[in-house]
């Protein structure tokens, strides 16, 4: 009698489901062939309807056990793990676990042979949110924090933005990673898994810093480097002092302010910073720069980046454009715009008032415009206390050098500003009696 036949007639007996369930294992202990495997799940789904969930399910789940357990090749177990989860699909309502014990061991096969990105694709099929079972908050953690981990494992930071032909651009994975980021971050508070918790910690740190999300990224990798055993999760010490490392480059890549001085003033009391004999000398050095606020040369900065002991991402020092260190905002680098940031916040704290030619010299720009406008957007944003005078190319920086403006400067200041107001305000009334009177030149126009 063949295999089908054998499944057939099991199928049609009149007996209890267990002694079916039995029966439906003793012809499957045997087998070992992938197409003898193969014929045997085709077609016991096929006669589910017969045999019943109650049994049907079992049986399901001890084939993907066999499966896993049976002496053969590595592709062998892929085809048949790909061929199970192929034959469920019409009926993976009533599969759901069963689908999701397939696609965890058929990723365990991608993981070992390094196709991260096949396993996260394969983890992310499986349904986290059902009214078909119950999953618990650990399972929903854990299954989470490992596509995360497959997204990441081996993406390159250093060509996020030039990576169009990979199978997965580094750019999407990331932006996957961050939305299940976003999907998770309740959840991870109720997981009891410490490992699980570090990983998705990790996750966080190096999408925050792909992501240019520096300050978040700076408070992780922090957190981080002082993440010691918690319930057999740990990071090394030599892991921990590259996570500061990293902190410390965040720090110098953030937009220069109020809420990066805080971060700063953490970094700076962090006694493993200041041991020169901790392994991180180049990092000592730029973070007294940073945290004291004094002018950042070009050849520190190359040394930092040539040795430090987490190196900055590539993507962060390219230049998006071909204007490379002449002071274009939207062109500059990453590394460019936030070093002349902060040179232009420490050049507030040495002088009163500089002209912006002699600004742009300072901060090695290439124009007094370029120099204006990283002013004007710092002081946008409020992470610059100053005025700028556009008529005689000036800056007056408030608080800086041996006290700034005095107060009947800035009330003068002050009087100008209302002026433009006014007149401003009186310009748009005027447009709003012609649009009023002579509707038709205004639509001319």
């Amino acid at each position: 009698m063949s295999l089908q036949d054998s499944i057939t007639s099991v199928a049609s007996l009149s007996v209890p489901q267990p002694d079916k369930f039995t029966a439906l294992q003793s012809l499957l202990a045997p087998l070992s062939s992938p197409t003898d495997l193969q014929t045997y799940v085709t077609t016991v789904l096929a006669h589910a309807p017969s045999l019943g969930l109650v049994v049907s399910r079992p049986v399901i789940a001890s084939y993907i056990s066999h499966i896993v357990d049976i002496q053969c090749s590595q592709a062998d177990k892929e085809e048949l793990l790909s061929h199970a989860l192929t034959v469920l699909q019409p009926t993976l309502v009533s599969y759901e676990e069963q689908d999701s014990l397939v696609r965890e061991h058929l990723a365990s096969l991608y993981e070992a042979q390094g196709r991260s990105i096949e396993a996260a694709t394969i983890l992310r099929g499986i349904k986290l949110e059902s009214g078909q079972r119950v999953i618990s908050d650990d399972y929903r953690v854990d299954i989470s924090v490992r596509i995360l981990r497959n997204l990441l494992e081996d993406v390159d930071t250093d060509a996020i933005e030039s990576d169009e032909g990979d199978a997965m651009p580094a750019a999407e994975r990331i932006l996957l990673a961050e939305d299940l980021i976003n999907k998770t971050a309740a959840l991870i508070l109720k997981s009891s898994n410490p490992t699980a918790k570090l990983h998705f910690k990790l996750a966080q740190a190096r999408v925050f810093d792909a992501r240019k999300r520096f300050l978040e990224a700076c408070a992780k990798y922090y957190e981080l480097s002082h993440q010691g055993s918690e319930g057999g999760a740990g990071i090394d010490a030599d892991d921990r002092l590259i996570c500061l490392s990293a902190a410390v480059s965040c720090a110098l890549l953030a937009p220069a302010g109020p809420a990066r001085g805080r971060m700063l003033a953490s970094l700076a009391k962090d006694e493993r910073i200041k041991d020169m004999d901790g392994g991180l000398p180049l990092e000592h050095a730029m973070l007294d720069k940073l945290f004291f606020d004094n002018l950042l040369p070009a050849e520190d900065v190359k040394a930092y980046i040539v040795g430090s002991r987490r190196k900055i991402p590539r993507a962060h020092l390219i230049s998006r454009g071909a204007l490379l260190g002449k002071g274009d905002y939207e062109q500059d680098s990453v590394l460019d715009r936030a070093v002349t940031e902060h040179n232009l916040l420490a050049a507030s704290k040495l002088y009163v008032n500089i002209s912006f030619s002699e600004l742009a010299e300072l901060l090695g720009l290439g124009s007094a415009d370029a120099a204006e406008g990283y002013a004007a957007k710092m002081i946008q944003e409020r992470r610059l206390r100053a005025v700028i005078d556009r008529v005689d190319g000036i800056i007056y920086f408030q608080g800086g050098g041996r006290g700034g403006l005095d107060e009947a400067e800035r009330e003068k200041l002050k009087a100008w500003d209302a002026e433009i107001l006014g007149v401003c305000l009186q310009v748009e009334d005027v447009v709003g009696l012609i649009q009023k009177q002579y509707p038709e030149f205004v639509v001319g126009v």
